[in-house]
This record gives structure tokens, C-alpha cells and sequence, in this order.
């Protein structure tokens, strides 16, 4: 199950909460009104050669999902 976060307009509070991607959304825990749902995005951090934490990295190559693309065995 996905985390969320939520902004509530009444009271202004952010929260996060675990629910099913089919939740049609969340109250409030502060209020107990209905919340917005907010926009996230995610960080990723990944250890450099030396143990410490590099977020500046070369990403790891992507494997073909398609046909064709290298992932079903024809391409490349």
C-alpha cells in the first residue's frame, strides 16, 4: 500500500497516512475535515564507492520493458 500525503484547507495540517490506491481520500486527524491529497515526489539517495550517501550518482542502466526493447529477449 502506497503512503499519501494530505494538506487539510481547514486547519492547514499535512499528514501522511497508508491506504489502498483505490482510497478516495482522507479527514482530517487535526479536525476530522476532508483533506486534499498533495502532490509528492520522492528522493533517492544511493551510496557512493566509499559508503557515503551520493545523490549526484550516474543512474544504473534501464533494461528494455518491450518487445524489442530487450527485455523479451529479440533486441539488442
Amino acid at each position: 500500500m502506497p503512503l499519501y500525503e494530505y494538506h487539510c484547507p481547514t486547519c492547514n495540517h499535512k499528514f501522511d497516512k497508508l491506504q489502498s490506491m483505490n482510497a478516495t481520500g482522507a479527514d482530517c486527524p487535526n479536525c476530522e475535515q476532508p483533506a486534499k491529497r498533495a502532490i509528492s515526489v520522492f528522493a533517492s539517495v544511493s551510496k557512493s564507492g566509499d559508503g557515503m550517501p551520493n545523490s549526484t550518482g550516474p543512474l544504473p542502466p534501464m533494461g528494455g520493458g518491450g518487445c524489442c526493447g530487450g527485455g523479451c529477449g529479440c533486441g539488442p
